[in-house]
C-alpha cells in the first residue's frame, strides 16, 4: 500500500462525518437533500481542492469512490433515505474513473475554490448538478 493510499484510507472516516454536515450546509440546494433552514458546520476536511488537484489519477479515483461509498452509510448519521437514494442515482453506473473526471473538470472550471474543503468540492462536483434536476 502506498503512502498516498494510506492517506486516502485514513481520510474516509472523517469524510463520512463531513458528508452529514455538508448535506445540511448546502441550504441553497433544491430537491430531496435540501436543508431548508438548517445549517450545521462540519469540521475541516483532511484535503482541500489543492490537495485533490495534486493527486494522481488513481488516487483521485479511489478518493472519489470512497466518498461515494461513505454516502451509502450516511443514513446512520442522519441523512434521510430519500436523500441517500437521490445521491446514489447521481452516480449509479459510473466508474471511479468517471467520478475522478468529474472532480478534475469541476476543479479546472472553479480554480477559485481550490482552497475549499474536499467534502464540499466533491459534493458539488459529483452531485449538485444532478440534484438540481431531480423532482
Amino acid at each position: 500500500m502506498t503512502t498516498s493510499s494510506v492517506r486516502i484510507v485514513a481520510g474516509l472516516v472523517p469524510l463520512l462525518v463531513s458528508v452529514c454536515a455538508l448535506i445540511s450546509v448546502v441550504h441553497a440546494q433544491r430537491g430531496p437533500c435540501a436543508a431548508a433552514d438548517r445549517q450545521v458546520k462540519g469540521s475541516p476536511a483532511f484535503y482541500t481542492g489543492y490537495d485533490l488537484n495534486a493527486l494522481n489519477d488513481h488516487d483521485l479515483e479511489m478518493y472519489a469512490a470512497g466518498y461515494v461509498d461513505a454516502l451509502q452509510a450516511a443514513t446512520v448519521i442522519g441523512v434521510t433515505e430519500t436523500c441517500r437514494q437521490a445521491l446514489q442515482k447521481c452516480v449509479m453506473g459510473r466508474s471511479s474513473s468517471e467520478l475522478a473526471q468529474r472532480v478534475r473538470r469541476y476543479l479546472r472550471e472553479h480554480p477559485n475554490r481550490w482552497d475549499g474543503q474536499s467534502h464540499a468540492l466533491l459534493y458539488n462536483a459529483l452531485f449538485s448538478q444532478c440534484l438540481n434536476q431531480l423532482p
